[in-house]
């Protein structure tokens, strides 16, 4: 191999290092200075159009070139305004919007160099043939893509995560008392809390309207950005602490309560029932229901065992209500028969595809039981869509996919 060749090889392979280097360091920057260069390059071809005399040629560059890369700017600084706007509007309160901004950006500069070379290719092949090519269909394009995906992002970031949705249900079950009165749960999941918003506010407001006998919360009671943060655990709190539910309210730990210690921290002082592997039975106006609470490593193995000890020593006639913050015990669920499973983690999918669903559950099921009621043997499953965002870098953000809190009404058949 001669030595040019080996040199070269170097050569890529820095170039590769740097780029991959800036791609994950300096993504921002990137995507902002192709922004720029889409302008500049625009204003430089009418320049250079110009001093080669070619005016008509600079004039068309200008007019058909100039408005849509002004526009990409205008759209991108919109981006930045609606993202630094959330937490003043008490919305969310992501402490990055970088991540956010970036793919959106990333999205509008494809569109904007798609129909940038789309065009330039139309009027070149129609010079080849000597026939006129108006390209004031792609701008007209460009502008329509650019709007729908602000108005997608508007609904995702402002209009949706405040559309708190209730679903309310009935099951009838054999294990249950037809001659008692109907006992009211109400489910939530994920509620993410970074600090008190107004989404928090509706939530409390709903769910004490609908005058539950149990409250059950399954996991996830703080945002990943938040975990450790003390605002945001007494924001929780107080949330919980305005919950009214006259036999109480009942929690399992999620994925973002990794230990006994953050769940015992985290619902210190107020009135949570948190269930560690074991069942509790309350008894609501002569309805007999057994809660029994598992706590989500996500290691099927551990947590399989886990139900078995939660349930050791529960009747097998009585109504049992699993608390298990993902799907992912349903098979276990069904064969050890219990009546109810209870859980979350998968958002819905929080960002959702018309006529295909969610991209990502984070189930070992996948898109099976993304969200909604279920039914395995004699076991029905309700997973909740949730009520909050992830957190870290992801935005905070809902498609196709409202908040939701899940009433349940058990009765005897």
């Amino acid at each position: 191999m001669s030595t040019s060749r080996l040199n070269g090889d170097s050569n890529v392979s820095t170039v590769r290092h740097v780029l991959w280097f800036l791609i994950w360091h300096q993504p921002a920057e990137i995507v902002f200075g192709a922004a720029v260069l889409g302008v500049a390059g625009v204003i430089a071809g009418a320049g250079v159009s110009l001093l080669a005399r070619q005016r008509r040629q600079a004039r068309t560059l200008t007019m058909e070139g100039l408005p849509p890369a002004v526009a990409f700017l205008l759209f991108c600084l919109a981006d930045w305004g609606l993202l630094w706007a959330l937490p003043h509007l008490r919305l969310s309160f992501s402490p990055d919007v970088t991540p956010p901004l970036v793919a959106t950006l990333f999205v509008r500069l494809l569109v904007f160099w798609g129909l940038l070379g789309a065009a330039l290719l139309a009027r070149w092949r129609g010079r080849r043939r000597g026939t006129p090519v108006r390209t004031r269909s792609a701008a007209m394009l460009f502008l329509a893509a650019n709007l729908g995906l602000s108005a997608i992002q508007v609904d995702a970031y402002v209009v949706e995560p405040l559309q708190v949705e209730t679903t309310e249900m009935t099951l009838a079950s054999g294990d249950l008392d037809p001659a008692a009165p109907p006992v009211r749960v109400v489910h939530l999941a994920d509620l993410h809390i970074e600090r008190s918003s107004y989404r928090e506010a509706a939530v409390v407001r709903r769910v004490n309207a609908l005058q539950p006998d149990i409250i059950v919360l399954t996991g996830d009671y703080l945002n990943l950005s938040y975990l450790s943060d003390p605002t945001s655990a007494a924001h929780f709190r107080q949330f919980v602490a305005q919950l009214r539910a006259p036999y109480g309210t009942y929690a399992v730990r999620g994925s973002v309560e990794p230990t006994p210690e953050s769940m015992a921290w985290l619902v210190e002082g107020t009135d949570v029932v948190w269930l560690e592997q074991e069942a509790v039975t309350v008894d609501v106006r002569g309805q007999r229901v057994t809660l029994v609470g598992v706590a989500c490593s996500h290691r099927q193995k551990l947590d399989a065992k886990r139900l078995v000890q939660a349930l050791d020593g529960v009747p097998a006639e009585g109504f049992t209500l699993l608390l298990y913050h993902s799907p992912d015990l349903m098979a276990e669920a069904a064969a050890y028969g219990v009546d109810l499973y209870l859980g979350g983690h998968t958002h819905g999918g929080q960002l959702r595809l018309p006529f295909y669903g969610p991209l990502i559950t984070n189930s070992r099921y996948g898109r099976q039981y993304a969200a909604g009621r279920y039914q395995e043997r004699n076991t029905t499953m309700v997973i909740s869509r949730g009520l909050g965002f992830e957190g870290g870098g992801l935005p905070r953000a809902r498609f196709l996919c409202r908040p939701q809190i899940v009433s349940i009404e058990l009765t005897g058949d």
